[in-house]
């Protein structure tokens, strides 16, 4: 770096800020004192001292100022500082009789000094910015000459003696305007930090803290020894003869104790850079030796996409040599070996890792000599130590085994996927096959029942009607025939029920519209439940397959409502669409909790389930508004393709 940092900028412009301000205080007050013809100690500060001073403190200030780059701040810099050497210039050629006999009036004559001061101090301001090809900047070299000029009347005003008498006629300088002179030369060279002569003293380098160490010390030092020296002399604690001995031993000492304690300094930052250097080459061989050792290629490219590192596991993947790759577009390397698609993919993950400061890791494959590799590279962002991001840092691993156990695996998920589907495709014919021979059989019980034991029970029934008048007419035989009649009677019902079970005549003669009514009105008989029914109006053409599996799920579902739900109210609702038909069963009981509903006890909605799935439909369970259980299930109609005569 280049100066301390933003903070270190900050304190060095509020130090010219001062300075400025301070020499623009001191020209104001010096210059309102002459105007006004106040009486003051100090009658060596002329107008032209006071302008001066005023004109360049104030150019100062304006040029420090956060408000510099407005127009108007420039131009009144600007200004101020072409005043300030006009009328430096003044004085010089007013302090030459020859030249210029009377140039000023009295009341604006000024000591020679001052004018060298303006002179420099307006140049300085002028050229502030200004800088020779080799980076030079003449407004420090001007500055720091006015800071040695005033130097010189500040020492004399601290020791008590004229070092300028006999340089001119004027009247000397005064230390005030000595002072804010020096103030307005050390603050155009803290205004610009960063130039060239001020980067010695600001910049984080060795020498330039150093300096600023030991510079305070030397000046402080030196005055305040020969200062007590010079008090001696005065006291008559020694001759004055011994006075410049004295001091030349002084300083001698000073200065050799001052550079000793520098030497130091340097050899404690030397011992440091080399314990510095010996762990960076120590961090760096094992880093060598890591990424020249290991099997996964690792390289660096920066910001432009140049390779700028690359391990051998790199190189021997590219297929060249350090030489051939370094330097070069990593989009120029890969292409060789890799497809269009991976690199612009792995371009734009550099892209967002540059752009984000995150990893990101993508896949590609890289014909290699020994065949195809697929590889994961993992790429990271290249930090400088300003946090300022200089490329992409990357290592690959070779996954080629990994990616061909998964595409092994999957292929094995496959199969097997393929095998059960084929396997649960057998089983749902063989359960739609036993399905079709169970209800073949129902029917064929069902077709038993009423022509062989319906028509049994009808000829007993009028044999027993011809018995009856042979019987004698003993009161108990009247008994005993009321009790064979309603035997005969609850035989008959009995037979019809269970013939309707199994396979319902209303559902064959009349279609499901008529089965659902004869099957809740005989919900109704047995359960002394209310029910109502909403159906279509118009009639229904599912096909005898699937009627007989909506009638079979009805009778399972109302089966549960008379077992489990504790019901007073139950709601049917068919419903059939082109594509679909829905069967709703909604009751007002006690409710299903969701917990319930897939555990292995609950047979009867397991079956559900699996007869809709079957047909490729679904079964819903859910709570009622108002409480009980609404069990909905949904069958497509593209599944009833089965002949009707196969039932």
């Amino acid at each position: 770096m280049r100066n301390g940092g933003t903070g270190a900028m900050r304190h060095y412009r509020a130090g010219a800020i001062a300075c400025a301000l301070l020499a623009t205080l001191v020209g104001l007050f010096w210059l309102a004192a002459s105007l006004t013809f106040i009486p003051v100690s100090q009658g060596d500060w002329s107008i032209a001292v006071s302008l001066g001073v005023l004109l360049s403190g104030a150019s100062l200030g304006m040029r420090c100022l956060p408000a510099h780059g407005h127009p108007a701040s420039r131009a009144g810099a600007g200004i101020a500082a072409a005043a300030a050497l006009v009328l430096g210039l003044l004085i010089l050629l007013d302090s030459m009789p020859a030249l210029a006999p009377g140039l000023l009036p009295a009341a604006w004559s000024a000591h020679p000094l001052l004018g060298f001061d303006f002179v420099f101090a307006g140049a300085a301001l002028l050229l502030h910015d200004s800088h020779t090809r080799g980076r030079h900047y003449p407004s420090e070299y001007l500055a720091a000459a006015l800071a040695g000029l005033n130097a010189v009347p500040l020492l004399s005003a601290l020791y008590g003696i004229d070092l300028l008498q006999g340089l001119a006629d004027a009247a000397p300088v005064a230390p005030s305007a000595a002072l804010a002179m020096f103030a307005v030369g050390l603050g155009l060279l803290l205004a610009r930090p960063t130039h060239t002569l001020m980067t010695v003293l600001t910049s984080n380098a060795p020498g330039a803290r150093m300096l600023r160490h030991t510079l305070p010390q030397i000046l402080v030092l030196l005055v305040v020894l020969n200062w007590l020296l010079d008090i001696g002399a005065l006291r008559g604690l020694y001759p004055e003869t011994m006075l410049a001995p004295l001091q030349t031993l002084a300083n001698a000492v000073l200065m050799l104790l001052i550079f000793w304690r520098a030497a130091r300094m340097v050899n404690l930052e030397y011992e440091a850079r080399l314990q510095t250097a010996a762990d960076l080459s120590e961090a760096m061989s094992l880093l060598v030796a890591v990424s020249d050792n290991t099997a996964d290629p690792i390289f660096v490219q920066n910001r432009d996409g140049l390779l700028v590192f690359a391990n051998p596991a790199t190189l021997a993947m590219l297929g060249k040599t350090r030489e051939q790759a370094l330097h070069r577009p990593a989009r120029e390397l890969f292409a060789g070996v890799g497809d269009i698609g991976d690199i612009e993919q792995s371009e734009q993950a550099d892209s967002r890792v540059m752009a984000e400061k995150v990893s990101v890791t993508v896949e590609h494959s890289l014909r290699l000599p020994q065949g195809t590799s697929t590889y994961a590279t993992t790429r990271s962002p290249w930090v400088g130590p300003d946090g300022a991001v200089l490329g992409v840092i990357a290592i690959s691993t070779d996954i080629s085994r990994r990616k061909e156990a998964e595409d092994a695996l999957r292929a094995r998920e496959l199969r097997l996927e393929e095998t059960v589907s084929r396997r649960t495709a057998t089983l749902r014919r063989l359960a739609d096959h036993l399905e079709t021979v169970r209800e073949e059989e129902k029917r064929a019980i069902a077709r038993e029942l009423h022509d062989d034991m319906g028509a049994s029970l009808t000829s007993l029934a009028m044999h027993m009607e011809g018995a009856y008048p042979l019987l004698p007419s003993d009161p108990q035989w009247t008994g005993r025939k009321a009790k064979i009649q309603t035997l005969l009677r609850s035989l008959v019902t009995t037979t019809r029920r269970i013939q309707t079970e199994l396979r319902p005549t209303m559902l064959d003669l009349f279609g499901i519209k008529a089965a659902i009514h004869e099957l809740t009105d005989d919900f109704r008989q047995r359960s002394n439940i209310a029910c109502e029914v909403s159906l279509p109006d118009e009639d229904i053409a599912i096909g005898h397959k699937l009627e007989i599996t909506v009638y079979r799920m009805l009778q399972e579902m109302l089966n549960n409502v008379v077992k489990h739900a504790q019901a007073s109210h139950v709601d049917v609702i068919l419903d059939v669409d082109e594509d679909h038909v829905a069967l709703t069963v909604r009751d007002d009981g006690v409710g299903m909790p969701p917990e319930r509903q897939d555990t292995p006890a609950t047979y009867g909605l397991r079956g559900l389930k699996e007869r809709a799935a079957f047909l490729g439909g679904a079964v819903t369970v859910s709570a009622g508004r108002n409480g009980g259980t609404v069990v909905s299930v949904q069958l497509p109609l593209a599944h009833d393709e089965q002949d009707p005569g196969s039932l």
